[in-house]
Formats: C-alpha cells, sequence, structure tokens
C-alpha cells in the first residue's frame, strides 16, 4: 500500500507530545494485542488543595517549568514560597510580601486572567471572603483582592472550568452558612458575586472537588459534609449552575475529598477521608451520577485522617490511595488492585510533627509520582520522593548561611574516603566553610572556619602543602591584606588558619599554586589587587612558607593563570590587569622567582584569563575576557614560530583579545575580534570544541548580550566567524566551563548566568555548534557566580557545583547519562506565536526525531531537537517574513541532495515557502512560490504525484474552495500549481493523499467544514485529477480533520473524518474501485468537539486503531480497532484544564521503536508528555 497520514493543523498555542511503545510498523500475525492501551502523562498541571490547619499549594510560580510549594502561616498571614531545583529538593525565599486579610484556611492556584503567570485564591475564614493575588511569573504576587462569601466562614478552595467557557472558576465550602459559593470567573482575571447551592442543615462542608461523574463533559462537584456524615454530589447544568445536591453517607466527619478512576471502568470514583472513623471511603461510580455504597478501608486506631490524595505511586497502572494520619504521625499508602479494592495501607512514619494536607506530583523530574505534605506542629513542609530507589538528579543546596556571598568554590578529598568534598569562601560570614561528600552527590551540612572578622574571603585554592598526604585549604583574605593556611588533618577536619600578612592595603583577591621551584613543596602566587603586585610564596614543605617575594603588575591585578609558556620546563605566571587593561606574563626561572612583567594590551577591563595551545603548534596560549570591550582580539604573528598565545576577555570594551607568542615567552602585536556592541565579555575558556585538534574560544559576555560566543581556531592563531548562543534576557553570564557532559567525546558548555539565577548547559554537536541553551534553576535570588565541575556521586559522570552568591547557597547538579540535568517538560512556542501546523523529521542526522512548528501569529517555524529520549530542546526559530501567518508544515527532501527540508504555507502572504535544511539541523532562509492572489493557503501533504521521483506539494486554499499541486521538477525547483476547484463556498479544511482504488496512482480527499461533506479527487497520473466526487458527513456535522488506513483489513484504504458540530468521527469504507460506502459514526462524546485525528495500530494487533484530539473536552481519545472497519474501547486522556488540543501527528520521540503522538493545543502554551506504558 501507498497512503500518507496526515494530520489537520488549525491555530493553536501548545504542543502536547505522547508517547507509545515498541515497533513501529511491525505487524503481528496474532489476533490479541501485545500492549495494554495505557497511557501516562508526563506533564503537569496546576494543583489547588485545602487544609483546614496549614494551606499548601503547588503551582509554577516563577515560570522555570518546575513545580514551587506554597504555604500559608495562618497566624501572620504571610506566604512562603519554597522554589524549585527541579529535583525534589526546594530553596525557601524569604517571606513574600503579600498578606492574607484573615486566618486563611485554603489555598488554591490557578491562572485567572489568563497571563501565563499563576495567581493565587485564598479562603479567608475569620473575615468571610475570598482574595485574589494576581501573580507576576517571577514568584511575586499583587495586592489582595477581596470577593465577599457574606458571613460563611470559608473553609476550603478549589478551582475549575465550570461552565465551559475556558476560564477558570471557584468553588467555595462555606462552612458556616451550609452551602457551597460558586464564583465564575471573566476574560480579565475577575469573577462574578458568589452564588450558593445548600449542602444541608447542619452540614459543615469541609472539602470540595471536582470531576465528570455522569459522562456528560461537564465538570460535577462532590463536598465533603462534615457535620451530616456524608458526601453531597451537585451534577453541573451546561452555563455554570448545578442541580441539587445528591448525598451519599460516609462514616464519622468526612474533612477531605478526591477523585479518581479507581476499577478501570472509565466512571470516575470518589475516595473520603473520616476524620473521627479512622478510615477512608471509596464510592465507586455508576457513570450516571450515582455511586455504590461506601466500602470503608481502616487507618488505623487515632489515626484522624485528615487529607486524601490520588496517583499512581507505584507505576502499574492501577490508581492507589494516600492519606494523611494526623492522628499517628504518618502517611498511609493503600495500592490500588484495579478493580476498586485496595491493599492494607503502608505506613510511612514522620518524626517531625502531624501531617495536614497531602499533595502529589512529580518533583524531581523522574516520572515517579512524589509526595508533599504540610506538619501542621512545626509549621514544616515534608517531601517522600518516589520510585524504584530514592537517587535523584538535578540541583541540591546546601545552606552557606543567612548573610553569606559564596565568592569562590573548589573541590578535593578532605577526609581521604575518596569522595569529593567541597570548600566555598563566604565573603560575607568572614569564612570558609567545609562540605563533606557522601559519594551520591548530597553533602552534609556546612562546617564553618573563620578567615577573621572583617576579612571578607575572596578565592580559594586546595593543595597539600605539608606533604602530609592530606589536603589543606589557602584563602585570600581581602579585606585584612593577608592568606589564611588551613592545614588538613585528613579526616575533613581543618586546623586553625595561619595568617601570613601582606602589605596594608593590599587587597589580595585570587590565589593559584604551583610548583614553581621544581622541589616538589607547593608554593603561592597571590594578586595582591590594591598595590599593583604578585606575590610569590615558596613553600617549605612543612605548611609554612618563605617570606614573600614581590613583582610589580599593571594596575589592578584581577585573576591569575599559570602554565609552561616558553616550553623550558619551569612554571610561568600570567595575570589579568584589570584597570590598566593589560595582560602581565612573568616568565619563571624555574628557582622560585620570575622575570619582571611583559606586559600586554587588551582592550578595557580584562578580568578573566586561561591558557591553552590555541594555534596547534604545542605552545600554551592565553585567552582574556575583557569586562568592557564589545570585540575581541587576536595578536597577529611576528615570525614564523610562536609558541605563547594570550586571550584576555575585555568588558569595557566589549572585545577579547589573543596575543601569539615566541619560544621565548615573548608576545606579538594583539589581534582583536569584536564580541557585539555591549557585550561585556566576562569569562573565557578554550579548548577543542569540533575535534579538529585546534583550540577554539568560548566567551561568556554578561552585559547588554547576555550570551554565549564561540570562535572556531584555524589553528594558526585566528578564528572564523563567531557563533553567538543567547542565554537569556538579563541573564548575566558570569563564568564559562567547558566539559563533556553527556560522555559524547564533544566538549559541551555550562554557564553560570548571575541574573536570572539559573546555570545554562549548551551541549556540543561536534561541529563546533550547540545546541540552545538548557537551563536549570538556581534559587530564587540566587545570583550564581563559580562553578566547578567533578564527579560528586561516583557515577563516572560530570556534576556541577555553583556558588550562589545572593542565595547564600552552594548548588549541585547531578548529571544524567544523556548529559542533562533535570528532565525538561513544558517546550514554549513564543509569546502570542499561536503554532498551527507540526510534522516531525530528523533534521540533524542525529537518529533521533525532531519537531517542526509553524508558529501563526509570531510569523516564524520552530524547530525543537528530539534529545532521544523523548524530550525536545528549545526552539530554533526562522522567520518566514512579516505579516505571512505561516499555518500547515510538512517535510521532505525536495532538493534531493538527502537532507530534509520543510515546507510551509504563508496564508497571510499567498505563498508556499521551503527551507531547505543542511543535514546538521540548521535550514536556509525561505524560497517562496506563489498560490495566487487571496487564496490564502492552509494545509499541506508531500508525494511524488507524477512518479518522476521530485518530490510534489498540494495545498489546500482556504478563500477560494480549491487545491493546488506544486510538481516538483529538476531545474525550476517547482512548477505552476495545477488548480482544482472545489464547491463554492465549500471551505476546504484538510486534505489527505492515497491510492484508493489501486491503480498505482495517486489520489487525494478533502474535508469541505460549509458543504458538509468528502470530495476525492482520483489521480490520473502525471499528477493530473479527475473530477471530484463528494460523500456526505451529515447535516451541520461540520467535517474537519482527515485521515486514512485499511480499518477493515480488505487492502482498500478506508477515511475517517471528524465532525465537529455532530461531536463524532465518520468512517468511509472503501471499495476497490475507488467509491466509499456511507457513512459510520463513532461519538466521541457531548461537547467534545473533535478536531483533528491520526490512525495506527497503537497495540500491535494487526487492526488500525484512531486518535482524536478533542477540542473542547480537552483530551485525546484513542479508539480500539476491532479490524472490521468498527471500532470499540473509547480511551480518553486528558490534556490539562482549557488546553484545547487542536491537532495530532505521530512519530517515534523516543526512540523506542514504539510510535508516539504530538498534539499541538490552544489554550496552555506548552508541550505535554504522555508515555505508553506496556
Amino acid at each position: 500500500d501507498t497512503h500518507v497520514w496526515v494530520s489537520v493543523k488549525a491555530l493553536c498555542q501548545d504542543l502536547c507530545v505522547y508517547f507509545t511503545h515498541d515497533h513501529i510498523y511491525g505487524w503481528r500475525h496474532s489476533h490479541e494485542p501485545i500492549c495494554p492501551f495505557t497511557f501516562i502523562s508526563a506533564t503537569k498541571d496546576w494543583i489547588g488543595v485545602e487544609d483546614p490547619k496549614l494551606p499548601i499549594a503547588l503551582g509554577d510560580f516563577n515560570n522555570d517549568n518546575h513545580s514551587d510549594i506554597i504555604v500559608v502561616q495562618r497566624e501572620s498571614t504571610n506566604i512562603s514560597i519554597f522554589f524549585s531545583y527541579g529535583n525534589g529538593s526546594f530553596f525557601k525565599t524569604p517571606i513574600v510580601s503579600a498578606r492574607f486579610s484573615s486566618s486563611p484556611y485554603s489555598i488554591a492556584v490557578g491562572d485567572f486572567n489568563q497571563d501565563n503567570c499563576l495567581d493565587i485564591a485564598v479562603a479567608n475564614h475569620d473575615h468571610n471572603n475570598i482574595g485574589i493575588f494576581f501573580g507576576h511569573g517571577n514568584g511575586t504576587f499583587a495586592n489582595e483582592y477581596i470577593y465577599s462569601t457574606g458571613s460563611s466562614r470559608p473553609l476550603s478552595l478549589s478551582i475549575h472550568d465550570l461552565n465551559n467557557d475556558k476560564l477558570l472558576d471557584i468553588i467555595v465550602a462555606n462552612d458556616s452558612t451550609n452551602n457551597i459559593g460558586i464564583f465564575l470567573g471573566d476574560d480579565n482575571g475577575m469573577f462574578t458575586n458568589q452564588m450558593t447551592f445548600s449542602t444541608g442543615f447542619d452540614s459543615l462542608p469541609h472539602a470540595v472537588a471536582v470531576g465528570d461523574f455522569n459522562n456528560d463533559n461537564r465538570m460535577d462537584i462532590v463536598v465533603a459534609n462534615a457535620g451530616t456524615n456524608n458526601i453531597g454530589v451537585f451534577l453541573a447544568n451546561n452555563n455554570g449552575t448545578f442541580l441539587n445536591q445528591t448525598t451519599f453517607s460516609t462514616d464519622v466527619y468526612p474533612i477531605s475529598v478526591a477523585v479518581g478512576d479507581f476499577n478501570n471502568d472509565t466512571r470516575l470514583d470518589i475516595v473520603v477521608s473520616n476524620n473521627h472513623g479512622n478510615n477512608i471511603g471509596i464510592f465507586l461510580g455508576n457513570g450516571n451520577g450515582t455511586f455504590m455504597r461506601q466500602v470503608t478501608y481502616a487507618t488505623g486506631f487515632g489515626s484522624y485522617p485528615s487529607s486524601v490524595a490520588v496517583c499512581d505511586c507505584n507505576r502499574d497502572n492501577q490508581l492507589d490511595v494516600i492519606v494523611a494520619n494526623s492522628g499517628n504521625d504518618n502517611l498511609g499508602l493503600l495500592l490500588g488492585n484495579g478493580d476498586g479494592t485496595f491493599k492494607q495501607q503502608q505506613l510511612y512514619p514522620i518524626s517531625s510533627g502531624s501531617p495536614q494536607i497531602i499533595v502529589i506530583e512529580d518533583l524531581n523530574n523522574d516520572t515517579w509520582m512524589d509526595i508533599v505534605f504540610a506538619i501542621d506542629d512545626t509549621y514544616n513542609v515534608g517531601i517522600f520522593l518516589g520510585g524504584p530507589d530514592k537517587n535523584l538528579t538535578g540541583p541540591t543546596t546546601f545552606s552557606t548561611g543567612p548573610q553569606s556571598f559564596s565568592f569562590s568554590v573548589a573541590t578535593g578529598d578532605f577526609n581521604n574516603d575518596t569522595i569529593l568534598d567541597i570548600v566555598v569562601v563566604d565573603y560575607n560570614e568572614d569564612d570558609i566553610g567545609v562540605f563533606l561528600g557522601h559519594g551520591d552527590g548530597t553533602f552534609a551540612i556546612k562546617v564553618a572556619y573563620s578567615t577573621g572578622s572583617n576579612s571578607q574571603p575572596t578565592s580559594v585554592a586546595v593543595g597539600d602543602f605539608n606533604n602530609d598526604n592530606r589536603l589543606d585549604i589557602i584563602v585570600t583574605n581581602y579585606d585584612t591584606n593577608s592568606i589564611g593556611i588551613f592545614l588538613g588533618n585528613g579526616n575533613g577536619t581543618f586546623l586553625n588558619q595561619t595568617v601570613y600578612p601582606m602589605e596594608s592595603d593590599s587587597n589580595p583577591l585570587w590565589v593559584a599554586v604551583g610548583y614553581f621551584n621544581n622541589d616538589t613543596k607547593l608554593d603561592i602566587v597571590v594578586a595582591a589587587y590594591g598595590i599593583a603586585k604578585l606575590y610569590v610564596f615558596l613553600g617549605n614543605g612543612d605548611g609554612s612558607f618563605s617570606i614573600e617575594t614581590t613583582y610589580s603588575t599593571d594596575i589592578g591585578p584581577a585573576t591569575i593563570a599559570i602554565g609552561d609558556f616558553n616550553n623550558d620546563t619551569r612554571l610561568d605566571i600570567a595575570v589579568a590587569n584589570y584597570k590598566n587593561a593589560t595582560v602581565g606574563v612573568f616568565l619563571g626561572k624555574g628557582d622560585g622567582s620570575f622575570l619582571n612583567q611583559i606586559s600586554y594590551p587588551t582592550d578595557r577591563g580584562p578580568n578573566s584569563i586561561v591558557v591553552g595551545d590555541l594555534n596547534n603548534d604545542a605552545r600554551l596560549d592565553i585567552a582574556v575576557a575583557n569586562y568592557k570591550s564589545d570585540n575581541e582580539k587576536v595578536m597577529e604573528r611576528c615570525c614564523p614560530k610562536q609558541h605563547i598565545q594570550l586571550v584576555t576577555a575585555n568588558c569595557n570594551d566589549s572585545t577579547i583579545t589573543v596575543l601569539l607568542g615566541n619560544r621565548d615567552g615573548v608576545l606579538s602585536n594583539q589581534t582583536v575580534y569584536n564580541i557585539g556592541s555591549d557585550s561585556c565579555p566576562y569569562s573565557v575558556a578554550v579548548d577543542d570544541l569540533n575535534n579538529d585538534t585546534r583550540l577554539d574560544i568560548v566567551v561568556a559576555s554578561r552585559y547588554g548580550t547576555n550570551n554565549v560566543v564561540v570562535l572556531i581556531g584555524k589553528g594558526d592563531g585566528m578564528f572564523l566567524k563567531q557563533l553567538s548562543y543567547s542565554t537569556g534576557y538579563d541573564s548575566s553570564p558570569t563564568t564559562v566551563v567547558l566539559y563533556d557532559f553527556n560522555n559524547d567525546s564533544r566538549l559541551d558548555i555550562v554557564v553560570t548566568n548571575n541574573g536570572d539565577n539559573t546555570i545554562g548547559v549548551f551541549i556540543a554537536k561536534g561541529d563546533g555548534t550547540f545546541s540552545n541553551e538548557t537551563m536549570y534553576s538556581t534559587g530564587y535570588n540566587s545570583a550564581p557566580w563559580g562553578v566547578a565541575i567533578s564527579d560528586f556521586n561516583n557515577d563516572a559522570r560530570p556534576d556541577i557545583v555553583e556558588s550562589n552568591g545572593d542565595g547564600w547557597n552552594i548548588g549541585v547538579f547531578l548529571a544524567n547519562e544523556d548529559g542533562t540535568f533535570s528532565k525538561q517538560i513544558t517546550y514554549p512556542t513564543g509569546n502570542q506565536s499561536e503554532p498551527t501546523g507540526i510534522a516531525v523529521g530528523d533534521f540533524n542526522n542525529d537518529n533521533r526525531t525532531d519537531i517542526v512548528v509553524a508558529n501563526y501569529g509570531a510569523d516564524n517555524i520552530g524547530v525543537f531537537f528530539g534529545i532521544g529520549n523523548g524530550s525536545f530542546l528549545q526552539q530554533v526559530i526562522y522567520s518566514t517574513g512579516p505579516v505571512s501567518g505561516p499555518y500547515g508544515v510538512a517535510v521532505g527532501d525536495f532538493n534531493k541532495d538527502d537532507r530534509l527540508d520543510i515546507a510551509v504555507t504563508l496564508s497571510l502572504s499567498d505563498r508556499l515557502a521551503i527551507c531547505f535544511g543542511d543535514g546538521n539541523g540548521t535550514f536556509s532562509s525561505p524560497t517562496v512560490f506563489s498560490t495566487g492572489i487571496s487564496t490564502y493557503p492552509w494545509y499541506l501533504l508531500v508525494f511524488d504525484f507524477n512518479h518522476d521521483n521530485w518530490l510534489d506539494i498540494a495545498v489546500v486554499f482556504g478563500n477560494v474552495a480549491g487545491i493546488g499541486v506544486f510538481l516538483g521538477d529538476e531545474n525550476r525547483m517547482f512548477l505552476v500549481p495545477l488548480r482544482y476547484s472545489t464547491d463554492a463556498g465549500s471551505a476546504p479544511q484538510a486534505i489527505v493523499v492515497s491510492d484508493f482504488n489501486n491503480d498505482k496512482h495517486l489520489d487525494v480527499a478533502i474535508t469541505y467544514s460549509k458543504t458538509n461533506n468528502v470530495g476525492v479527487f482520483l489521480g490520473l497520473g502525471h499528477g493530473k485529477f479527475s473530477n471530484q466526487v463528494t460523500y456526505s458527513t451529515g447535516i451541520n456535522s461540520q467535517p474537519w480533520s482527515i485521515a486514512v488506513g485499511d480499518l477493515n483489513n480488505d487492502m482498500q484504504m478506508d477515511i475517517v473524518v471528524t465532525n465537529r458540530k455532530n461531536n463524532n468521527i465518520g468512517i468511509f469504507l472503501g471499495y476497490k474501485n475507488g467509491i466509499f460506502g456511507n457513512i459510520t459514526m463513532h461519538s466521541t462524546g457531548s461537547l467534545s468537539d473533535p478536531i483533528s485525528i491520526a490512525i495506527l495500530d497503537f497495540n500491535r494487533d494487526n487492526k488500525m486503531d484512531i486518535v482524536v484530539a478533542n477540542y473542547d473536552a480537552n483530551g485525546i481519545s484513542i479508539f480500539e480497532g476491532n479490524g472490521d472497519g468498527t471500532l470499540s474501547n473509547q480511551m480518553t486522556y486528558l490534556t490539562g484544564y482549557s488546553s484545547h488540543p487542536m491537532s495530532v501527528a505521530i512519530g517515534d520521540f523516543n526512540k523506542d521503536d514504539w510510535i508516539d503522538i504530538v498534539v499541538a493545543t490552544l489554550g496552555t502554551k506548552n508541550v505535554k508528555i504522555l508515555l505508553k506504558l506496556c
């Protein structure tokens, strides 16, 4: 068979990815499926929870794609936010300034004003109102906005879109007035006045939850009525109102409620915590809004269960229940059997107090659900991390003190246990902090060693100064004009500091160590910033040092690098002189003394310096970052044999400077490279980035341009045109380091972004280019500065430690095997981007599936490069021109160069555009072909219609009722399109290609949303087609998306369409002559609005199945094929509140040989993951 599956794309602002499992097109001869229809969501929605004692909720409050924890301190009426690092650990911020009006009893979160920033709703119990705090997206909030609840004493909140207007509404349980209140949201974040629905006399409603209990695609409400010992179910009307409650008896004093499908019958069930009954109750749903009689499970005598939550905790595809047993200070886990029954609870003790509220979420991005709970007695938050083990990835933070400023960091094995430890200088605390490693990437708490009152230490280094095989520490004390030596005891402890004074106002800023007199005793060199000198202390080998020797530098020596610059086997010194804008070189004599400085001018403000062989002549060169320079300089060669090359970063004039040297260590004139106007190069690193045995340069530009710049070396001291990689707006990158993080023999880049509190990792492609930055949060207001790399957990993978100057801590990021440090979940396409069409292909020939999306609102296409594990890099954007309106997108090799190209319809400029690929993930600017005036091209597909071995393109015209076929041509690329008219006013929506009559000519089928039919053009060969034959899809059906496949195994292609107005999909079974039978319909659910469709055998039973995106139902449906053209077992997977999925496509994104699903959505502006489980 020759056929093409094409999914229709419409205006949307999201991508969703779903994963299946096993071989893509492998057909089985057995009729039994080998993989069940089970998917797991790897994406996250906001979660709101209630608690009568300590309110807590989860949400991404600073838009870093990590779920943070928010807790209300009832007595102080303040908010505390714990910002997530994405690995299950959190950084507590200072108290957020938002204050509640009185006694906040419950908190929930959601985006009320649709600005993509989470907002907060709070039930203020004592003042009888609801408070709304609009979020700014950075973890801060506007002042409280009040909505009265009367004299109700509101106790609990829940948030959902109750009236299907795509706006969030609020449900509140009013304890004093025995009712629930509904606040309907409007499009500016405001709410209507409260509507109330009675829960009964003395009912004392304590908790609310929502779910569709009667399968009518409307959200219903369940409330736990503690006073009358029942739950009340309010079935929804279609306008945000509800029928009177129906009650179902519980045990004594129900105070928490949750919903889930416990017996896998696609009907929602309810679990309730019966606080005074010391049990939980399960109500199995009948699917019509009624429930079976409660079945209880004991939680233990005196347990007083206060909260329940639902998740698949052990990943067996059966829902489990978590209960907070506040009376017994433990959590109970009841594993589900999948039939609505549960195993006996497993207990997890909590030593620090009584758990009050539970929230379930994957906090460390390992796809295992974790548990967050509030502890009432001690006002703490506790976390249980789920999974087969407790090994975590991502940053772990360790406090260095409440007022510390961590300026420098170093590593070493201080207690001789073969595990690396960390030492950090705390400038504000006047001490150094030692963190002993545990070997798993975690560290003991800081042990501080004083460097003296008002010493303000700035730099640290380690070495064995007394030759006892125990590491010692040296530190520069800036304000007390001294250096301090801490001799190690070998067990992780150190003797008190031994001070070596320097001159008054010397202000030592930097320290380095080396064997300057070749006597196997470590020596020290110190940059005295205040008096423009270098101090050299020769070691005696017993931990003491001889009287220092000083050498004059230019003004403001800031940093030091050490190497043998003239190949005489003697160590030399290079220093970056910040104020004088020079680099000084001191050639070593081998006896511990040095020649006077040879000074080389740089551009303004050199403040970072590194050494390496930049021109591949076996001679060390030097790179410098210039703080106030906008370009980069390289010294021109003066003679055939040059050795030393100095690279300086000049921030003041945005340059870097490269100086080539001779064998005797003398430098030639400099060559300057401009890094960009106002770029402020701040840090440099050198190494071979493209494996050509020639050194390259990486520069971090701190201000203005906020980027990392790569210069590829030619091997002769000259450098090719620079490549720039953004580190983000106002990111202020300060330090750059190179390392192979993913073990692919290619050096990657890590940079600390001081301005936006992240580190960024750029993974190398091996040709000197890099993927876009992957950022990892270092914590709110952390201001990361220094960075070092080592293996902290002995897994043979390089991990990262960084110092957070304003965050008062250091951060450790443990590496995953693929070079990432935490799993990215959502992939934004940009503000106002309105992503529409989507397609997949391997654009960079790495055998990993990538994604391309047409961003209608942003006039560009975005490419997401696949990592191979189901996650993707941040999009790379290619402009399609102003007011072009890119709509549909497809891929193919249009110029036969064995590289994938991208075709996109430009709906607003009446053009078809081709971006030709170069095979490494980059594309040319668009080459455009006119589709005709006012044609409004929408969708397209690619195939060889005339069998000439050149790909052709068929385009649907949205404005002139027709299609156009662009035939590929060797000489002119694409000929003028052949046009085929459809019925006037038919509004063609989607197009698909297949051979419907088995004549080896491709045919075309199109959906028409206004004439409510499908049109079929049978191919005649040579790219020409017969007149159209139409097939009705039903009165007012509004067919939209179309797909083809052999649904009844008769070797004939059948057609499936989505009928949006009739809320169903329609099947046309094909006959041998290209004729189709009458439509057979299958409901997708009331008010579901099916909008996109795709076909594949997902469970490998040799029967084609169907996946549908349901726009208004906020989910996808999968229909299992029976092999005879009929369908059964519709399964629904939600894509998130108000997500509005718009289109689906299929491909193997995680290289597991199973077809996955990618979905574009309109409402939530992110990429969601659904993994298929087998």
